[in-house]
């Protein structure tokens, strides 16, 4: 396997970049020389380059590494990446992809990759993200919403990753919105015991949701990499890439 992870989403919205973002911030504390990558992004305004994904991932790093290695594929369209490419009459190509990654990884003794999307977002007219992380060779952060809904997205993403044999480091339940009322409550407590009932892998969580995340990210990073889940899911890497070694 490859000196790192790849950080996979059940859905679109669920928190892959606070996740990655504070587990990024969690290594570089702790010592480690994290790397970052976010190979494909959609929706990337060329108003606010600091904005995006993997402007964020960097800033957080603290790396020097030039952005079109960490990020070689940006599109403005906030589409699915195959229709954000073809509107950009581009074709994403996974060599490429390869080929960045390598240069990053000899780089950092640990690499943070992040996806785009679900797992099964369609990234060329004949092969999706699962192909990439394959490809890769990297063990999988799955980060899923805790709450309605979470259930039924984390299971099939599971089996997904378990169809292509793709190993799994823990599943990061995340709360990307504000709970509100009891019933909310009640959805969350009920999703993450049903979760640990039913999933064979580690699961942690969930990750509190963390409202200064649009106004004030550098805070909210912190507050990610302050919790407990995150800290125990910084451990984990760590132990993993130690034993790689």
């Amino acid at each position: 396997m490859g000196n790192g992870v790849f950080v996979a989403g059940t859905d679109t919205g669920v928190g892959k970049t606070l996740v990655s973002a504070a587990l990024v911030r969690r290594l570089v504390r702790l010592g480690c020389s994290a790397g970052v990558m976010k190979p494909v992004e959609t929706g990337v305004s060329s108003g606010s380059p600091d904005q995006s994904d993997a402007a964020r991932l960097m800033a957080t790093a603290h790396v020097n590494d030039s952005l079109d290695l960490v990020s070689p594929y940006r599109f403005p369209l906030p589409l699915a990446p195959l229709s954000a490419a073809s509107a950009e009459r581009q074709r994403i190509d996974q060599d490429l992809i390869m080929d960045r990654y390598e240069q990053l990884a000899v780089r950092h003794h640990c690499m943070v990759v992040e996806g785009a999307g679900g797992l099964l977002v369609p990234m060329g007219q004949d092969w999706d993200l699962r192909e990439l992380i394959v490809r890769l060779r990297l063990p999988v952060i799955l980060v899923g919403r805790v709450g309605l809904g979470g259930i039924n997205h984390a299971l099939l993403t599971l089996e997904a990753l378990e169809h292509r044999k793709i190993p799994v480091v823990a599943l990061m339940l995340n709360e990307p919105a504000f709970p509100g009322g009891p019933i909310q409550a009640e959805q969350q407590r009920s999703t993450v015991a049903l979760l640990r009932e039913r999933v064979s892998v580690p699961l942690l969580g969930p990750l509190p949701y963390q409202s200064r995340a649009d106004c004030a990210w550098p805070d909210a990073v912190d507050a990610a990499a302050d919790s407990l889940p995150v800290r125990e899911l910084a451990e984990m890497v760590l132990t993993m890439v130690a034993g790689r070694s």
